[in-house]
């Protein structure tokens, strides 16, 4: 006798059953908080309001001066908005496509999902709410002093608070559609063969373009556009962010008209918002989500199919090693060696982190090509000297991203087989530093030719280049060890989703250390010189302002280091 067939969920049904479980997992994860960390839970809220207060008292300040400037000053915040917002949609675009692959294709839980009695596109719909809520609240978060700032500048009425709230509901709507589309369609096209070559290459030939196409400024070209109004220039590359179709502008012109008292063309605009953030969203649930299943096991069986390839060839060819097993062997113990090959292709074969260390380098190209721009002699020695801490702020501050996001989350990576290398003979306490090593000679390769790109650029003379590589090095260890010290002191072996993992309270502290670390190490650095072309009287000598930030850097480096060790070693496995 046949079974008769299973009722199917609901959505609505899933949706509340859904944030019932993720509401009670949040208080549970806060009580857990509460009980073990109160003292990180306290630093945590101290870095949220230090956040919102310096980030208003900045942004006050920065649009104040904008808004007071003569002449232009109300047209120059007013671009300084479009352009925000339009790098804000950008960015968030990019992130949900990285956190909708995360969450559809990589997650344990879909796969679960999928074998229930649930419809595919309830699925879908639910796991785009979840990559939506992931990726946008960071945007909130660091706009909100922002928006307070600009309102206050602006004197604006009461009501604008909330119709700003309002208006960036449908807004983060949009690029997380076109994030999620974009990442069935990418599944799709990753499935063909020799696709992430060809995607190297071309990226490769991009750069290469960048670095020969383009010109810097020379001391001659700048000596020019000094005698020539350069304003419209400014504006007009700033034209883009004002595209009529891009929904960034649509959000920027709401705020514009009530900041200015306009609320029916602010209205309009936010309902123009709203109908397309609607639209997108029938089309995703009712049209997209019917293909999410399909590509979904494109997806899986193109994996299959890779695997079986890459057996066959290494049965074909024998005993015969890759050249990166070959260097590790050559410079380290064959356990080592094992771990470094693991943890390189377990990287080369995620694209959720690929894909974001390649958008990550090419960033720090397009910073080092216009470093050029800036590379003429200034003839005034407080902006060489300021110029050059800038850019070891800048690049410090790179070095923390870069620690933050791929090397915190790698302990927590080894998920529920870390109890295979805790019973191996190297055992964690040796896993730990074989992370470190590789993540610190990593960071240094990237940061330190960073360094000396730059600082060629900006024609520095060899003292100072040598200054600033030891200095970024010394950086580069200690935050390596900051990272992998909180990663195995905050590990989460449950999630295999690095973003995640990264926004997870040992992440969150990671970061905040991190950034205090930099200010701290750069502002004490930089006295000795800032002494010579400033008339400031700074407390402290210069035998002290270098002193610290070798202290500081050795403490970052062994304390997290020495805590983690003692607790892998007693971890129950």
């Amino acid at each position: 006798m046949d079974r008769p067939p299973l009722p199917q969920i609901t959505t609505v049904s899933l949706f509340r059953l859904m944030l019932w479980v993720q509401w009670r997992s949040l208080c549970a994860r806060i009580r857990g908080v509460r009980r073990q960390s109160p003292l990180l839970l306290f630093v945590l809220s101290a870095f949220i309001i230090g956040y919102l207060g310096a980030g208003y008292w900045i942004f006050k300040a920065g649009l104040g001066y904008l808004y007071h400037f003569p002449l232009v000053g109300s047209l120059l915040s007013q671009r300084i908005l479009f352009l925000v917002f339009g790098f804000f949609f950008m960015m968030l675009a990019f992130s949900n496509l990285i956190i909708g692959y995360s969450t559809l294709f990589k997650n344990r839980e879909t796969q679960w999902f999928l074998s229930l009695p649930i419809s595919h596109r309830n699925i879908y719909q639910w796991k785009f709410c979840e990559a939506l809520a992931i990726s946008s609240w960071a945007l909130i978060f660091l706009s909100a002093p922002m928006m307070i700032a600009y309102g206050r500048v602006h004197s604006v009425s009461p009501e604008f608070y909330p119709q700003v709230a309002m208006v960036f509901l449908p807004f983060v709507v949009i690029p997380a559609l076109a994030g999620s589309w974009g990442i069935l369609c990418f599944v799709r096209i990753m499935a063909r063969r020799n696709v992430k070559r060809i995607g190297l290459l071309i990226s490769a030939a991009i750069l290469l373009w960048l670095i020969f196409g383009l010109k810097p400024v020379t001391e001659l070209d700048s000596a020019n556009t000094q005698e020539v109004v350069t304003f419209d220039k400014l504006l007009h590359n700033t034209r883009l962010s004002l595209h009529p179709l891009l929904p960034s502008a649509w959000l920027t012109r709401s705020v514009l008209a009530w900041s200015e008292g306009l609320a029916t063309q602010g209205y309009f605009y936010f309902l123009l918002l709203l109908s397309n953030a609607m639209l997108g969203l029938l089309l995703g649930f009712e049209v997209v989500g019917r293909c999410f299943y399909e590509s979904w096991t494109i997806s899986l069986s193109s994996r299959a199919e890779r695997f079986q390839r890459k057996s066959e060839a290494k049965r074909l060819r024998g005993a015969r090693h890759s050249w990166l097993e070959r260097a590790c062997h050559f410079f380290l113990s064959p356990p080592a060696a094992a771990l470094v090959v693991k943890d390189v292709r377990l990287f080369w074969r995620d694209p959720a982190q690929w894909i974001q260390f390649m958008v990550f380098f090419g960033l720090l190209c397009i910073y080092v090509l216009n470093v050029r721009n800036v590379a003429f002699d200034f003839k005034n020695p407080f902006w060489d000297t300021l110029i050059s801490y800038l850019n070891l702020s800048a690049s410090s501050l790179t070095l923390s991203t870069l620690t933050t996001r791929f090397v915190f989350p790698q302990f927590s990576l080894e998920g529920r087989r870390i109890w295979i290398l805790g019973l191996s003979p190297m055992g964690l306490p040796k896993v730990l530093l074989q992370k470190f090593w590789l993540s610190c000679l990593t960071a240094m390769v990237i940061t330190v030719s960073l360094m000396a790109t730059s600082s060629t650029l900006l024609h520095l003379p060899w003292s100072k280049r040598l200054f600033f590589m030891g200095s970024v090095a010394l950086m580069s260890a200690a935050l390596s060890g900051l990272a992998v010290g909180l990663g195995a002191l905050f590990p989460n072996f449950k999630e295999e989703n690095p973003s995640k993992i990264v926004s997870s309270f040992g992440g969150t502290l990671c970061l905040i250390l991190s950034f205090v670390y930099i200010a701290l190490f750069v502002g004490l650095a930089s006295i000795p010189d800032m002494r010579q072309v400033t008339r400031i009287q700074f407390p402290i000598s210069d035998a002290v302002a270098w002193t610290i930030p070798v202290v500081m850097s050795a403490c970052l480096l062994f304390i997290p280091m020495i805590l983690a060790s003692r607790q892998v070693k007693n971890m129950e496995i």
